[in-house]
C-alpha cells in the first residue's frame, strides 16, 4: 500500500515538477533505475495485469492474423513486464521472443502479471482466437512453474532477449509471423529510427505482419499538456527521446513505413487531441505540417511484409 499511495501522489504533481524529481533521482527514460523495480510492481497490479490487456490484443489478433496458433511472435520493447508476449502464447504461439534495448525484465513482477489475472476473463477474452481447452492447458502449465526463471519460460517457447540493437543487428531477419510493439518506437533516437524500423521489419517472415501502436505525445505531461514540445520555445532535446518521445508525428510514421520494400501499411486506429492547447508558436521543425497531423496523439499501424520478399536489413553507419 505505501507504495501505491506513492505512485499515485507523485503522479499528481505538476510536470515540471515531476521532471525535476526524476532529474534528481536520476530515474529518466528506460536507462537502469531502482524507480524500475516501482513501476513494474505498480504495473503487474494494473494496466499491465495479463488479463486486462489480453482482450485488447486478441482483437487484434483477430483482426491482423485471426490467429497465433503455431505461429512466430516478437514482442518489441517489452518493458518490465512480460504481458503481451504471454498473452501470444496463452493465445497458441510455438514461440515468442520479448526483446528490448535496455534489460528492464523484472521477472518476479511478470509473474505477478500472470498470477492476479482472472482465469475465466482470460479465457473470454481469448475465446475468438483459440480454443478455451488449449488455452485452459497453457494457463496450467504457467501456473505449475512456481517460480519463474529466464530457462524455464524459455523451455515453454517464451525467450527474452536483451539487451538487443535493432540499429545494428540482423540475426531476427524473416524469423517472425507477428511482430508487435506499444509505445515503444515513438522512443526511437531520430538518428536511427528509419533503420531501426526498417530491421524489425524485416525480422518478418514474407506475408508476416507487424502492430505498432505509437504514443506521439510530450511524455512529460501528456494528460495536461500532450503537444508541448512542438512549440518554438521548447526545451526538448534529441537526447530526451527516450523520455519524453522523439516528436515524429503521425505523417512521419507513415513515411518511414511507406518506404520500405514490398510493405503495406494500414492505419487501423488513430487519436486527435482537439483537447490540447497546441503551441500558439511552433518549432520551425514542424513548418508545414497540417494541423491535424500535429494533434494526432496516439496511431495503431498494420504493416505487411509482401509474400516472396523479405526486406533487407539496415545499419547504422
Amino acid at each position: 500500500m505505501p507504495l501505491q499511495i506513492l505512485v499515485h501522489l507523485v503522479g499528481r504533481l505538476p510536470a515540471p515538477l515531476r521532471k525535476s524529481l526524476r532529474r534528481a533521482i536520476g530515474g529518466q527514460g528506460h536507462v537502469q533505475h531502482w524507480t524500475h523495480m516501482l513501476w513494474a510492481w505498480h504495473r503487474a497490479r494494473g494496466d499491465k495485469r495479463v488479463d486486462r490487456i489480453a482482450p485488447g490484443l486478441a482483437t487484434l489478433i483477430r483482426d491482423a492474423c485471426g490467429s497465433v496458433e503455431g505461429h512466430s511472435c516478437l514482442e518489441f520493447g517489452s518493458g518490465h513486464l512480460l504481458s503481451e508476449a504471454l498473452v501470444f502464447w496463452l493465445a497458441g504461439a510455438a514461440r515468442v521472443v520479448a526483446l528490448d534495448y535496455y534489460p528492464l525484465l523484472r521477472l518476479r513482477f511478470a509473474r505477478r502479471a500472470f498470477v492476479y489475472a482472472d482465469r475465466d476473463a482470460l479465457l473470454r477474452a481469448l475465446a475468438p482466437v483459440a480454443p478455451a481447452v488449449a488455452v485452459a492447458e497453457r494457463i496450467a502449465r504457467l501456473d505449475q512453474l512456481g517460480n519463474w526463471t529466464p530457462e524455464a519460460l524459455s523451455e515453454l517457447g517464451i525467450d527474452y532477449v536483451a539487451p538487443a540493437d535493432f540499429s545494428r543487428e540482423t540475426e531476427f531477419a524473416g524469423s517472425f509471423d507477428l511482430v508487435h510493439s506499444t509505445s515503444v518506437l515513438e522512443h526511437l533516437p531520430l538518428a536511427h529510427s528509419t533503420a531501426i524500423v526498417a530491421n524489425v521489419q524485416a525480422a518478418l517472415c514474407p506475408g508476416g505482419v507487424a502492430l505498432h501502436a505509437i504514443h506521439l505525445e510530450d511524455h512529460l505531461d501528456f494528460r495536461r499538456n500532450p503537444l508541448a514540445f512542438l512549440a518554438a520555445d521548447t526545451d526538448w532535446r534529441e537526447s530526451d527521446a527516450d523520455a519524453r518521445g522523439n516528436r515524429l508525428r503521425a505523417s512521419d510514421w507513415l513515411r518511414i513505413f511507406r518506404s520500405l520494400p514490398a510493405a503495406q501499411v494500414e492505419i487501423l486506429w488513430e487519436v486527435v487531441r482537439e483537447d490540447a492547447p497546441l503551441p500558439r508558436t511552433l518549432d520551425s521543425a514542424f513548418a508545414g505540417y497540417a494541423e491535424r497531423d500535429l494533434r494526432i496523439g496516439g496511431i495503431m499501424l498494420a504493416v505487411r511484409s509482401g509474400a516472396g520478399i523479405v526486406p533487407e536489413p539496415q545499419l547504422v553507419k
